[in-house]
């Protein structure tokens, strides 16, 4: 066990390489001329006998990093990556996506980190166009995108399985597929991955190479290998909006970014201590995942451990089970958690970060998972995370907020590193607290640009008259009085009523009554056939809720003054972010419920041009 078990991070005394020096100053933070691995070794030089990664029961430290970070950089050489290429890595949450990411960014080649949907919809797209020639990938994902292959450049297709790196007595874990969701069953089919594999020699012009083969080649080779100062400057990854409202945008960070993120957070208390065990379970395709849930614990001392399938079915057991002390997971998952009800009183004894972020969440439902918590063992409460990506997931944060208070506050700014300004639809810097406007930042960390897109680029950044990079980032806040923010929701979750006036949906969200039998709900606008909107609830009831459907559609209607509801078992998870699926909801048309008379309910259906019908049923016939 390391020595330095158990130190308050913010104690950690760093040791840097001879070379290293500050080349750089934004915002007022230092950042040095390292590579994001070797930033992370800053932090580590006192526990180098401490685990990095814990992969169920498969135990790598600090120590041994180096040496595999090298070795998977050479097994890329050796593969043909060569500086300024593009590597388009589709993985899961695994030793893997972590290591080759430090050896792409060691390598100055850039990592284009694609979720496997992406390719299967959009090969093209997420392959051709940016200039990659080389995919490293699960076996389990290949047959989504297999016969795409010959359509684009791919030459080379590097595979890694999920037992790799599992100890030999878990090896063919994730072979019982019984409690993963439908979706995930069905990518993990073996018959489906089997056959694929056996007919890889019947596509022309591609290469497969097996990862851990890669890997082997690599530790014996004497390859030289670019240690000493990078290049800041240079493009290191591309990630992807998540597409909720449209197509999603290639997102480009340069190698400044990622080391500015480590350097904001470097020395502040945040209550983290070294030897933490981390549940990796948020894709490393997403940024969140990269930079919370990956670059910032190992930068604490944590210990990673990767959860491959993310599965909100399991969440709350294998959380238990694993006795994290951290977790970032999307509030959809720990929504599930609560609806499937308590595990044991000291079931999660161990965790004291129960964290979230990207999916904004009501009061209400915020004291249902601090109740889950408590009532599982917790005593530290929920916190959520919030900003866009495009700002480096550090637009706000939760660290420094009140314990006995917080609700559903997404935190504070990291000043002065990360600055924030609300402003009016008219420009004007909002200084009032308490009042809702649109949402920019400033951060070390903010992403370059969009790639190849100049417009949106344009429409995202502008520089001030101090030469500050502001972000605009598309979220309605406000301000409270203790400096503390709510984002509320994406300035597109609104309409223009009859009057002209915009009518911001979440209002009705927030204003959800917590004595009310409402899990969670969406409120959503359709075009009606008067040329207005009808507001519609979208909602799942408390498991526990006794009163007739029939009485609660008026019930509802009536409160929240809302034309019509749906009931839903649960919602739908978007494929990619496995966050609610806000497209899906905006676009769920039929089998609404409207108050109508004492005896009567309509059934309606919506239509995008606001076709509407409505049909007459009788209460008591009414099939939910």
């Amino acid at each position: 066990m390391s020595k330095v078990t158990g130190l308050n991070t913010s104690k950690i005394v760093r040791k840097f390489p001879p070379w290293a020096k500050i080349v750089r100053n934004i915002n007022g933070l230092p950042v040095y001329n390292m590579n994001i691995f070797d930033n992370i070794m800053t932090f580590n030089q006192d526990n180098l006998d401490g685990d990095a990664i814990n992969y169920f029961g498969t135990h790598i430290t600090y120590g041994e990093l180096p040496a595999l970070r090298d070795a998977y950089a050479r097994g890329l050489m050796m593969a043909g990556v060569q500086k300024g290429d593009v590597v388009t890595l589709c993985m899961p949450v695994s030793v893997e996506n972590t290591l080759l990411l430090f050896a792409v960014d060691f390598l100055e080649a850039i990592s284009n980190n694609v979720n496997f949907l992406n390719l299967k919809h959009d090969f093209l797209t997420y392959t051709r166009d940016k200039n990659s020639s080389i995919i490293v990938t699960l076996d389990a994902f290949l047959p989504y995108f297999v016969d795409h292959l010959e359509e684009g450049n791919i030459d080379k297709v590097i595979l890694m399985s999920l037992d790799d790196y599992l100890p030999e007595n878990r090896k063919g874990l994730f072979m019982d597929t019984s409690e993963m969701p439908k979706k995930m069953q069905e990518v993990f089919d073996i018959q489906q991955i089997t056959e694929c594999l056996m007919n890889l020699d019947k596509i022309q012009g591609v290469e497969f190479i097996r990862l851990e083969d890669l890997k082997q080649a690599g530790a014996k080779s004497d390859l030289p290998l670019p240690y000493g100062p990078t290049d800041l400057d240079r493009d290191t990854s591309y990630y992807y909006t998540s597409g909720t409202t449209g197509n999603p945008k290639c997102v480009v960070y340069k190698e400044v970014s990622l080391n500015a993120y480590l350097e904001m957070h470097a020395g502040l208390d945040t209550q983290n201590v070294v030897g933490e065990r981390n549940f990796q379970c948020i894709p490393l395709t997403h940024m969140t995942g990269e930079r919370v849930c990956t670059f910032m614990p190992l930068a604490r001392g944590g210990i990673l451990m990767p959860q491959p399938i993310y599965n909100s079915n399991t969440f709350a057991r294998d959380l238990a089970a694993t006795k994290a002390n951290c977790v970032v997971a999307t509030a959809s998952f720990y929504m599930k958690a609560v609806k499937q009800g308590v595990m044991g009183p000291e079931a999660l004894k161990h965790l004291t970060r129960p964290g979230s972020g990207g999916e904004p969440i009501t009061k209400s439902a915020v004291k249902k998972v601090d109740n889950w918590l408590r009532a599982n063992g917790c005593k530290i409460r929920y916190s959520l995370g919030g900003g866009a990506s495009e700002e480096g997931g550090v637009t706000l944060v939760t660290y420094f907020m009140d314990e006995k208070t917080k609700t559903n506050e997404t935190g504070l700014p990291l000043e002065p590193h990360v600055k924030i300004k609300l402003v009016d639809d008219d420009g004007n810097v909002v200084t009032e607290n308490e009042v809702l406007a649109n949402l920019h930042a400033t951060s070390p960390a903010a992403a370059d640009r969009y790639l190849d897109n100049p417009e949106a680029t344009a429409a995202r950044w502008y520089v001030d008259e101090n030469g500050v990079k502001w972000g605009i980032t598309g979220d309605i806040a406000l301000r409270h009085a203790d400096g503390s923010y709510n984002i509320m929701g994406r300035e597109s979750d609104s309409y223009i009523d009859e009057d002209g006036n915009r009518v911001y949906l979440f209002l009705i969200e927030y204003s959800l009554d917590e004595a009310d039998p409402i899990l969670e709900w969406e409120i959503t606008a359709f075009k009606n056939e008067c040329g207005g909107h009808d507001v519609v609830g979208q909602i799942i009831l408390d498991p526990n809720c006794k009163t007739p459907k029939g009485e609660l559609v008026d019930y509802f209607c009536r409160k929240y003054k809302l034309d019509a509801v749906k009931f839903y078992q649960e919602f739908p998870l978007g494929e990619v972010t496995s966050k609610r699926d806000y497209l899906f909801l905006t676009h769920d048309y039929k089998g609404y419920t409207a108050p109508c008379d004492e005896k009567h309910h309509y059934m309606v259906d919506y239509s995008e041009d606001g076709t509407t019908t409505r049909r007459k049923v009788g209460i008591i016939h009414y099939q939910y």
